[in-house]
């Protein structure tokens, strides 16, 4: 097989994949067959060899001089740790190894400890005097031994070639090969169908194994050809090809194995914090609890930790779908104070960080009322392939503060390692203690998880809160050590304030209309004094102000972006460009007594009314529609479990949408002026970058010094 007319992939060839050296061992109906220099093996098809990045020739200059021999099971010499050898043996053959060495010494210098200055009484022995020459001492101590004089000559040679290890007694040390002598297209056989079939199929019998290499052989040489040895012999020949492959185990261990990447791993480091920070999803191993609508659902768990000092920076709760936007503010959360409850204690404020810049950080009341959770500006996030983090929430919360994306592999948990790591640490110290537990795996479940479940996501959100600031971020970790004191374990607040020493503090971002930013955009004109969104009408008094306007946008031809929250599709956000204020569009149809609804009730609001044979544009429709469906969902006789989980849904993502919104500064909203007054705000304003600070260096408490030493630093 030629590659590009340049490299011909045969038998034997060496070619570097994921940065190791892979022989070609097989061509393969569905591809090549390779085995690294580690021993693994991968069938890959020639079209993902080609566009794998990491491939590229092995030069001569690189080919290892020690590498084994392409064919699996070929002879080939084995350079066996000596050391290793010995320690397996027993106290009597070392003390049979003991004695033989003696008298070999005895017979070439005339003593038994080999050497005149410890001479035991009577040595030399007149019939090993050095004076008498060496056959002459090999055939008195053949006559001694019970030998002959062939085996005392080869036992001397061994002696001298190899050490003590050539007069022990190999034959129940004799490396075997399990697979000597078996067919060449047998083995290949074998291993083509576990990667290509059975690593994806569901789990069946080795018999079944057998019964479709037989048939796969008969396919490539012809019926009979290649003999399959029988059931016994089969088995042992796959026990040695696919060792560790769950081949015949759990479906779900088998595929998780496969996905393991090839070569050795390297650990994931940061210097800073904020250099790399990495976010995912996993479900939340308990179940909510809406008593409202009497339902129980999943919930997704969303966290960002920094890989620095593994401080959980921000994480979401919301029911199970984790959307875009939720993925983008956890971000925004990274990056601002997480705000005290009440009845916690005062040992959990954000002072007791003891950060150098904690008197400058205290004029902001963000950071007088906060808790001890670090606050950190990302450089770098790493997200995997999931919708919700390849969505634009999160690339516009990255764009506008200069954050670089990086993307993981398809399928590599071990690209991320701290975040999969924190998600069992989660899951052993806050998950399984809550009321609803369902375990990580539905072998692990209990009879009836839901019956247990009291807990709202209101309330998870409050315990879980509670959990990272007074028991996660206070925990001792084991990743992380003090440099040059690996017995010193520090706590992820430990390293942070040990890492503002070194590095400094970075200041996040103090916009508190941040979550507005945020949100998704959508480009509409604004006519009749109002914008239209999914053929919903949103107005507000600065409608009219520009309505027929033609936006300074220049790429946007006369279009203005408005905001929207999925989460709350009752109303969208208007930035004023000309004043810098945003503005709060109510949908003109909007009752008071209309319920929050998000973008999938919408969806499927229009779709009935598709359906009925009615225009989904009319205004009127819509809002009867979306009545009329939310008294049938919230009729008992006539709501089911579905429907229930889907007003529970909406209303957590609402109560969402609102506690975000809490923390926004819009300029019309009259509603939300109470709100107003309690938000946090920087007292005094900060100063502009121009400005000069006085700053009283005497007035700035001291903190200790890790690693020194009180008698030998002050005391005489």
């Amino acid at each position: 097989m030629t590659v590009d007319g340049a490299v011909r992939l045969k038998q034997g060839t060496q070619v570097w994949l994921d940065d190791e050296v892979h022989t070609v061992t097989g061509v393969t109906d569905d591809g090549v067959r390779l085995r690294s220099e580690s021993g693994s093996w991968t069938v890959i098809g020639v079209g993902h060899l080609l566009a794998d990045p990491t491939f590229r020739p092995c030069d001569d200059e690189e080919v290892p001089e020690s590498g084994d021999s392409a064919e699996h099971g070929a002879s080939a010499k084995l350079w066996l740790d000596a050391a290793a050898l010995f320690d397996r043996l027993s106290d009597k053959q070392l003390e049979q190894l003991q004695h033989a060495q003696e008298h070999l010494q005895e017979m070439t210098t005339g003593f038994r400890n080999g050497s005149p200055e410890d001479a035991l009484p009577g040595e030399p022995r007149p019939e090993y005097d050095p004076d008498v020459s060496l056959a002459q001492r090999v055939k008195n101590k053949a006559q001694e031994l019970g030998y002959s004089e062939p085996q005392m000559w080869r036992r001397l040679r061994k002696w001298r070639e190899e050490g003590p290890w050539g007069l022990v007694d190999r034959r129940s040390h004799r490396p075997s090969d399990p697979l000597a002598g078996v067919d060449q297209r047998l083995i290949d056989a074998i291993i083509t169908q576990h990667y290509v079939t059975e690593e994806d199929d569901s789990t069946g019998s080795l018999n079944r194994l057998r019964r479709r290499v037989e048939r796969r052989l008969a396919d490539l040489h012809g019926p009979d050809t290649v003999k399959v040895p029988k059931q016994k012999s089969f088995n042992r020949y796959v026990a040695a090809l696919l060792p560790g492959r769950y081949t015949t185990g759990p479906a779900t261990t088998r595929q998780s194995v496969a996905n393991r990447p090839h070569g050795h791993y390297q650990p994931i480091t940061a210097s800073r914090p904020g250099e790399l920070v990495m976010i995912d999803t996993s479900w939340l191993d308990a179940r909510a609890y809406d008593p409202v609508e009497d339902v129980v659902f999943s919930v997704d768990l969303t966290i960002a930790i920094d890989v620095c000092t593994r401080a959980l920076l921000g994480w979401r709760l919301v029911p199970k779908g984790t959307k875009g936007v939720d993925a983008g503010l956890v971000i925004a959360d990274a990056m601002m104070p997480e705000p005290m409850r009440p009845g916690w204690p005062e040992g959990l404020r954000h002072r007791m960080l003891r950060l150098p810049c904690e008197p400058l950080l205290a004029q902001d009341e963000r950071f007088a009322a906060a808790a001890a959770r670090p606050v950190v500006f990302p450089e770098k996030i790493v997200i995997d392939h999931g919708k919700a983090f390849a969505s634009q929430p999160v690339k516009n919360v990255c764009r506008r503060y200069g954050i670089t994306i990086q993307d993981t592999r398809k399928y590599r948990p071990t690209d991320k390692p701290q975040v999969e790591a924190a998600f069992k640490t989660i899951r052993s110290q806050f998950s399984e203690h809550i009321a609803g537990y369902k375990g990580n795996h539905v072998v692990h479940r209990g009879r009836d998880v839901d019956a247990a479940a009291r807990w709202t996501i209101e309330e998870l959100e409050e315990f879980f809160a509670e959990y990272v600031v007074a028991v996660y971020q206070r925990r001792r970790h084991n990743g992380l050590v003090l440099p040059g004191f690996p017995e010193i374990k520090l706590s992820p607040n430990d390293a942070y304030r040990l890492a503002v020493h070194r590095c400094g503090y970075i200041a996040a971002p103090r916009d508190p209309n941040l979550f507005l930013e945020l949100l998704p955009i959508y480009w509409c004109t604004i006519s009749n004094r109002r914008v239209q969104k999914d053929y919903l009408h949103y107005s507000a008094p600065i409608t009219g102000t520009h309505n027929g306007a033609k936006s300074p946008y220049a790429q946007a031809k006369g279009a203005w972006p408005i905001r929207y929250d999925p989460r709350d599709m009752a109303q969208v956000y208007f930035h004023d460009p000309y004043t810098g204020d945003w503005h709060t569009l109510r949908w003109t149809h909007a009752l008071t007594g209309l319920e929050p609804f998000t973008d999938i009730t919408l969806r499927q609001v229009k779709q009935e009314l598709r359906e009925r044979g009615r225009d989904p544009q009319d205004q009127e429709a819509v809002l009867d529609a979306l009545l009329d469906l939310q008294n049938r969902t919230d009729a008992a006789e006539a709501s089911t479990a579905r429907s229930r989980r889907a007003r529970a849904r909406d209303a957590e993502r609402a109560r969402a949408a609102a506690r975000d919104k809490a923390r926004t500064e819009l300029a019309d909203s009259a509603a939300d002026a109470p709100l107003k007054e309690l938000r946090l705000r920087a007292v005094p304003p900060p100063p502009a970058d121009d400005e000069e600070i006085a700053i009283d260096f005497d007035s700035l408490p001291s903190y200790e010094v890790w690693g020194g030493h009180p008698e030998k630093d002050g005391a005489p």
